[in-house]
């Protein structure tokens, strides 16, 4: 594991005697955040009216719903760490999925130790409170805090992108240290990741059901590129289920990358009339519920990690951005660069979603009526860069007065937003930014990550 600095030993020693002297006081509801990466309201609602993702609906029965607006580029790097700090990324330091190298040298990935700021686990882990994030952007290597991280990190390394096992999200890799905080729960988490991978066959078959049809080369590289991101969800919603189940954090931050990567691969068999080359019947029969029938996937991890909460946990489900279909007219050669063969995308920036519930929630006035709800019905309810500042409110902390976002009207009831704690200045102070700095990284396979993302056509040629 890393060698933490001093400074941050220090930190979190005086959490736990702060904690200790700060006992008397009421401790908030806890505080539930599951981000979804590349939630689309337009493959959500018709599967809500037919009844098929409960526990969302559930949830917008009792609180309130709508568009998230998202920044640009929509790199999930950059939004998800804005989401996590309330910063924009000039100020939280993370531009994207690489930096330029020193002269000379290749670009390197982004990771955790180039934050500049903190997020909002370390603040209020600084207030006492206890803090579980699973599988966050940004988060490798994890960092000390009061409570659990487990890091989103580098993929395994793929070399073979022509052949398209090319991938641009994190996993837990075995062999890397730095991947859990605090060092004595990795056997735990490697029980977890060991009891995921063993049923991912039969998660998927689960989930969407057995093939009948002999499918193309592209279909079956797109297929094999999807894999890897099914066996992460399935281990950070089972992490995740076992942490809120403890019932000791105040904030659990949960993230599910899924229907992004089946977003960009899939949108071809789901909507084949958009596009100019159909693909074979017999693929469309197969492959034109990945994207639906995902989303009801993540709609059933939502259901286990409600089960697992209190009944006075507050819930926020939220994504960076929603998708749409791209290269309509492009006929997708196999052997094409990952890049050339996404049939959705993301680049122009569709508003997120996001639904919240719960006490100190805003709830919908207005009667919700499925048999009627569409798209131009949802409003704009938040930006990406209000969800910390909203976050810090419900947990009684105040916010940064250098975080651009608000408290967010449309996500906090009057009474909460009333309750908000004036501003401090700032949650940064440079003891903090120097030794966040200084985190322990290893490189588990940049080189080729860097040749992943190439592919994607997420980075140029350095």
């Amino acid at each position: 594991m890393p060698a933490f600095p001093l400074v941050f030993r220090g930190a979190l020693l005086g959490l736990a005697l702060g904690a200790g002297a700060c006992g008397s006081d009421p401790r908030p509801d806890p505080v539930l955040v599951v981000g979804v990466d590349g939630f689309e309201w337009d493959v959500a609602l018709p599967l809500l009216r037919d009844g098929r993702m409960p526990h969302l609906l559930s949830l917008m029965e009792s609180g309130s719903f709508g568009f998230l607006e998202t920044t640009q580029p929509t790199f999930s790097p950059i939004v998800w760490t804005t989401i996590a700090t309330g910063k924009r990324p000039r100020e939280h330091g993370i531009g994207g999925f690489v930096k330029p190298g020193p002269p000379g040298e290749p670009p390197r990935l982004y990771d955790n130790s180039d934050r500049r700021t903190k997020a909002v686990w370390n603040i209020v882990s600084e207030r006492g409170l206890r803090v579980g994030v699973v599988g966050w952007w940004m988060t490798f290597p994890a960092e000390p805090i009061s409570g659990v991280m487990i890091a989103q990190t580098n993929t395994e390394d793929q070399v073979d992108v022509d052949g398209g096992r090319n991938v641009w999200k994190g996993a837990l890799l075995r062999d890397v240290p730095g991947q859990v905080y605090p060092p004595e729960r990795e056997a735990e988490v490697w029980r977890t990741f060991d009891a995921a991978s063993a049923r991912l066959p039969e998660t998927e078959l689960a989930i969407f059901g057995a093939f009948e049809h002999e499918h193309s080369e592209l279909a079956r590289r797109l297929w094999e590129n999807c894999r890897w991101a099914f066996r992460a969800d399935a281990v950070y919603a089972d992490l995740a289920c076992s942490l809120l189940s403890e019932g000791e954090s105040d904030l659990v931050l949960a993230y599910i990358g899924g229907p992004d990567v089946v977003g960009h691969r899939f949108w071809l068999w789901r909507e084949p009339q958009l596009y100019r080359y159909r693909p074979p019947d017999g693929e469309v029969a197969d492959l034109g519920g990945v994207i639906d029938d995902y989303y009801v996937y993540v709609d059933e991890v939502l259901g286990r990690l409600l089960a697992a909460a209190t009944p006075a946990t507050r819930v926020l489900v939220l994504a960076d951005h929603g998708m749409h279909p791209v290269n309509q007219d492009l006929l997708f050669d196999p052997d094409a660069p990952a890049g050339d063969v996404n049939s959705g995308h993301h680049l122009d920036a569709p508003p997120g979603m996001i639904v919240v519930a719960g006490e100190g929630l805003r709830r919908r006035e207005a009667p919700l009526d499925l048999r009627s709800l569409a798209r131009s019905d949802l409003v704009r309810l938040a930006s990406v860069l209000d969800v910390a500042p909203t976050l810090l409110a419900l947990l009684d902390v105040p916010a940064g007065a250098d975080m651009p976002g608000e408290p967010a009207p449309g996500l906090l009831d009057d009474a909460t937003l009333a309750r908000a704690r004036p501003r401090v200045p700032t949650h940064d102070t440079p003891a903090w930014i120097e030794a966040h700095a200084a985190l322990d990284a290893v490189d588990p396979g940049a080189r080729e990550r860097l040749e992943q993302l190439r592919g994607l056509g997420y980075v140029g040629e350095e």
